[in-house]
């Protein structure tokens, strides 16, 4: 199993969101780790009172798994905290089918892509 062999305690699962730059439009990373090895990581802007997604990734053997379920949760929990209005997922790719999935669950409409084709943004209303 990843890393180099070692087997993770899924007991010991932790989320840090972290929050810096500008007190007005601050960015933000979230990290969810398994018993210390970090296997998914975000990063984002807020932006007046939408809370921007620009990218996630999860090391592949933990995908679907309920961790990018479980890390957009509580991201929008904390825009809902901030009192922002949306919170959008920016950019996905047309054929990211499991990410899209997971962001419908939580009530995301595409918007149309800047480009025919393209990658779109999904948005929720909170």
């Amino acid at each position: 199993m990843w890393p180099f062999g070692k087997t993770l305690d899924l007991n010991k699962i932790e989320i840090h969101l972290h929050f810096w730059g500008s007190e007005v439009d601050p960015t933000y990373t979230v990290k969810l780790s398994i018993d210390k090895v970090e296997v998914l990581e975000g990063v984002g802007v807020v932006q007046g009172s939408d809370f921007r997604l620009s990218n996630i990734v999860t090391v592949p053997t933990f995908r679907r798994l309920g961790f990018g379920t479980t890390v957009i949760g509580t991201l929008i929990g904390a825009a809902r905290a901030r009192r922002c209005a949306t919170f959008t997922l920016e950019e996905v790719a047309p054929g990211n089918t499991g990410a899209i999935s997971i962001y419908q669950r939580f009530g995301a409409v595409a918007l149309p892509p800047k480009k025919p084709g393209g990658h779109a943004d999904y948005q929720i209303k909170l």
